[in-house]
């Protein structure tokens, strides 16, 4: 989340508003002239009882509203990623403290586990804000179609992309060195949490034959598990007979690193099942890479299939790997599509008028 928190901070203040960032003790801090950075949420990660974090959350956000209160901030914009459970004594404690509540809502259900509530209960949790912002219209129309929100209470406002982090980037002979690739190989890259939902085992089921095609094709994975067992795709990586084509890091992958893996692709696979809003795809694209993408409804928000980037038909191994010997056979092709992309990010999805698009948000709640 550090360049998202970042990038939005930034485009708010050169909006002209006075910004608080509220956020976890793990948290880097951006330094972005006038931001006010606030590290109230301690120790809510890691191994301890969920009760103890649990509680900690919930002095973190006492910790918060008791801070907005004393310094005059009327507005509180949380951003909700995995169905409303964990955020919902916010909410709660933001209405009692007679806070202008706005949230973003990242993704409409949990793409990992059972929802806490169903649907109509999270529905009511939503209905308690005075604005919600999502990233693209398939989430308004989710929430309007799925959780009965009023579409009057809905603002579309894209993601941000990711040019602001992409400094003193190495080579992709530089970082293919430092990551151990040989210089030939054509690297495909699967990067962030590694979910269910993103589809990893059917990529790594249409790697056969993209190195039948492409003998120099390899698989890059780097990230770590979310609620799901990696175990599963290492034997399924086995069962495939690739396992020798697949280059694995799995674990967390710091900030200062991040770089070195977009550069020593050649393309980013996004081999979804379902997502709202990809922040890969958009880095990706910061980064100069071509990218490959399921055709969900999210993607093909961002993705023009040849022009941008590459769609294949969701669920299809055949497809995927059709797309991907296509993309790493035409070099220049490639390489056009990923400078379009990267043309397409900077002037669709800039801070800058980000941060005034929410302003205008935060003003029609004042103005009720």
């Amino acid at each position: 989340m550090n360049p998202y928190d970042a990038g939005l901070c930034g485009g708010l203040l050169q909006a002209g508003a006075h910004v608080s960032l509220y956020t976890c003790d793990e948290t880097v801090d951006p330094r972005i002239p006038g931001l006010r950075f606030c590290a109230v949420y301690k120790g809510i990660y890691g191994r301890r009882a969920a009760w103890l974090r649990g509680l900690r959350y919930l002095a973190g956000s006492l910790a918060m509203l008791s801070s907005a209160i004393v310094r005059g901030e009327t507005i509180v914009h949380l951003h909700v990623f995995q169905g409303v459970a964990p955020e919902l004594a916010q909410i709660l404690l933001a209405k009692l403290c007679l806070r202008r509540l706005v949230i973003t809502v990242h993704d409409v259900e949990s793409l990992a586990q059972p929802a806490a509530f169903g649907p109509g209960a999270i529905g009511r949790v939503y209905g308690l804000a005075g604005r919600l912002i999502v990233h693209n219209e398939t989430c308004k129309r989710e929430l309007i179609e799925r959780l009965a929100i009023d579409r009057s209470k809905i603002a579309v406002v894209p993601h941000g992309n990711y040019l602001e982090t992409v400094r003193d980037v190495p080579s992709q002979q530089v970082a293919k060195t430092a990551l151990g690739i040989e210089s030939a190989k054509k690297v495909i890259l699967f990067f962030g949490q590694i979910k269910e939902a993103k589809g990893l085992d059917l990529l790594i089921e249409a790697l056969p034959e993209v190195v039948r095609d492409v003998p120099e094709a390899m698989l890059l994975v780097a990230g770590r598990p979310w609620k799901d067992d990696f175990a599963r795709y290492s034997l399924w990586m086995d069962k495939m007979g690739v396992r020798s084509r697949c280059q694995l890091h799995i674990g967390y992958i710091p900030d200062d690193q991040v770089p070195l893996y977009y550069s020593a692709a050649d393309v980013v696979v996004l081999p979804y099942r379902r997502i709202y809003q990809s922040g890969v795809i958009l880095q990706a694209m910061s980064y100069g890479k071509a990218v490959v993408a399921s055709d969900l409804a999210g993607m093909r928000e961002v993705v023009v299939d040849g022009e941008n980037g590459y769609l294949f038909e969701q669920g299809s191994k055949d497809a995927l790997a059709g797309v991907l010997i296509k993309a790493l056979r035409e070099d220049r092709e490639r390489e056009e599509v990923a400078v379009r992309g990267l043309e397409h990010v900077r002037h669709h999805h800039g801070w800058r008028e980000i941060g005034k698009r929410t302003i205008e948000v935060y003003r029609t709640l004042m103005a009720r």
